[in-house]
């Protein structure tokens, strides 16, 4: 937060884990000015040259001040609702996505159908629709005071693979999930929407070929062409994708 000169604006420092929160009345004030010496030679725009210029010295004045006491009782029963929404994501973060919604992460690439039945599994939780509400609603009260970081859930699958989601939105009470980025079990970062603009390396080895169908399959409903070559053991479970030209995308792999 930027101080504006010769105004006094408060500033409220806030540490939601540890409960904490402090005020401060920060003022900005020219005291004076400080010459810059000119370059000499450099034109100015104007057929001259630039001289001298004066530069403004600034000073920063910060004063602590008491908390008020209903920012203090709206900054506490936020820090509570965050304690119980961290609380509930802990707990549901070991349970897995059944397989007949999503075996894996690249079943969501491309697929907002996959992405929007991985988020309604998690929405038929209560317990975290209440903690997300009620967090949101304390985050309101301290609108303009406090900027919330996005609320991010990860999700996992049977196959060992993972997914964030971020919340944007909380419409008539409910939860509105966006699908960020995910990792799969070889560490493959995984995007929404499978990228075909740049050139891309990926690596099958430890999910072999099951990884490898699951990233096929979510290529192909991208428009990927593959093409299979022959090669060394030490290249097995590689594969490379290149831009080949507008609506060309190629997929070498090696099995």
């Amino acid at each position: 937060m930027k101080a504006q000169l010769n105004k006094t604006r408060d500033v409220y420092v806030m540490n939601l884990e540890t409960a904490k929160i402090e005020k401060f009345e920060v003022t900005k004030k020219i005291t004076g000015y400080r010459s810059l010496p000119g370059t000499g030679g450099e034109p100015d725009g104007r057929g001259g040259k630039l001289g001298d210029r004066k530069i403004p010295v600034y000073y920063t004045m910060v004063n602590q001040k008491g908390v008020e006491q209903k920012v203090l009782n709206n900054f506490y029963d936020l820090s509570d609702a965050k304690k119980k929404l961290v609380e509930t994501q802990k707990q549901l973060s070991g349970e897995e996505i059944p397989p007949e919604i999503a075996k894996g992460v690249w079943d969501l690439v491309g697929s907002s159908s996959t992405q929007n039945k991985v988020a309604e599994h998690y929405n038929k939780h209560a317990s975290l629709g209440r903690d997300i509400t009620d967090f949101v609603n304390s985050a309101a009260k301290l609108s303009g005071i406090l900027d919330i970081d996005k609320v991010m859930m990860e999700v996992t699958f049977s196959d060992g693979s993972t997914a964030v989601y971020s919340l944007y939105a909380v419409v008539n009470g409910k939860l509105m999930w966006e699908f960020v980025r995910g990792t799969d079990v070889d560490l493959n970062t995984v995007e929404p929407n499978f990228d075909t603009s740049n050139s891309e390396s990926y690596d099958f080895s430890r999910g072999g070929a099951n990884a490898f169908m699951d990233f096929y399959d979510a290529a192909t409903r991208a428009g990927v062409e593959f093409r299979s070559v022959s090669g060394s053991k030490a290249s097995t479970g590689r594969v490379t994708c290149v831009n080949k030209g507008i609506g060309r995308y190629i997929c070498t792999y090696t099995f």
